[in-house]
């Protein structure tokens, strides 16, 4: 599951760029995304049979507490980044959060850092820097949303997991999806950015970006990270900028270079090193509550 999360949320940066150069505004997209991504859930969970109006009130609080702060602070400022910075250099800072996981569940949670943890992370970091490389590091606002989002998702991870145990997924992403629509059609309403797409591309780019990277990605996400940890589910998402790159070559034109190839191989290899080493088998009970 966190696997084809990592495939479908490979597809965002593509579709945001696709989006600016429809001449979508960041705020109005992320509304808009949000908005056909809550309304499609709730069919969804009704389909299947997972109300969000069933969740415990304890539960639904915490959900909506998730995807009204921290899922829109960590979209705001990855859009934003990808505003002004190349994609390349967004998905190599927002890639830090990996480490930022497995590093806060140790300070916060005591959890322990294995060897096979350090050996599968130093190959998907050395793996992301070399797929995206050539990046030049200059200062700008950017730089500072770019920084930002990795924190933000590092947060929304380590309390995703403790909200979404013994929690439907499709229920529980309605909730924090219905939250997140909510919170940003205030701030594109504040910004007076608050509008339909006006052309028929624009419309294409957003319903796109709520079906794939939005209501499939973070549905698969949430499924697996009960099932897997929250280090591990991080781990296995560094197949996202294998997929991001793939899609940028076939849509965009992008060159891929050797360096890229290689680092695509890393990355790779450090999924088959987290498989290899059963860590995605789900933890202690304990680590979940």
């Amino acid at each position: 599951m966190v696997l084809g999360s990592a495939v479908a949320f490979g597809t965002l940066s593509i579709f945001a760029k696709l989006a600016y150069s429809a001449g979508l505004g960041t705020e109005q997209l992320l509304a808009f995304r949000f908005v056909l991504a809550a309304i499609g859930m709730w069919v969804l969970s009704f389909v299947v049979g997972q109300s969000p109006l069933r969740l415990p009130r304890r539960k639904t609080v915490g959900l909506l507490a998730l995807g009204g702060v921290l899922y829109p602070a960590q979209a705001l400022t990855y859009f934003y980044a990808l505003r002004t910075l190349p994609a390349s250099l967004c998905v190599l800072l927002v890639y830090i959060y990996p480490s930022l996981v497995v590093i806060a569940g140790w300070l916060f949670l005591r959890r322990r850092i294995s060897i096979w943890h350090g050996a599968a992370l130093a190959l998907s970091f050395v793996g992301v820097g070399m797929l995206v490389g050539g990046a030049q590091f200059q200062f700008a606002s950017g730089l500072i949303f770019a920084f930002a989002a990795p924190l933000c998702y590092t947060a929304f991870i380590l309390l995703g997991e403790r909200a979404m145990s013994s929690v439907p997924p499709v229920a529980a992403s309605a909730t924090m999806m219905s939250a997140t629509a909510i919170v940003l059609c205030v701030v594109a309403g504040v910004e007076g950015r608050l509008g339909l797409p006006h052309t028929t591309g624009a419309w294409a780019v957003s319903v796109g970006i709520a079906v794939v990277p939005t209501m499939v990605a973070i549905s698969l996400f949430l499924a697996g990270l009960p099932r897997i940890g929250a280090a591990r589910a991080a781990l296995l998402s560094t197949l996202e900028p294998v997929v991001t790159v793939s899609l940028a070559i076939a849509i965009l034109g992008d060159r891929f270079s050797i360096l890229q190839a290689l680092g695509g191989v890393l990355v790779l290899l450090a999924v088959v090193v987290v498989q290899a080493a059963h860590l995605w088998r789900a933890g202690p009970p304990s680590a979940l509550r």
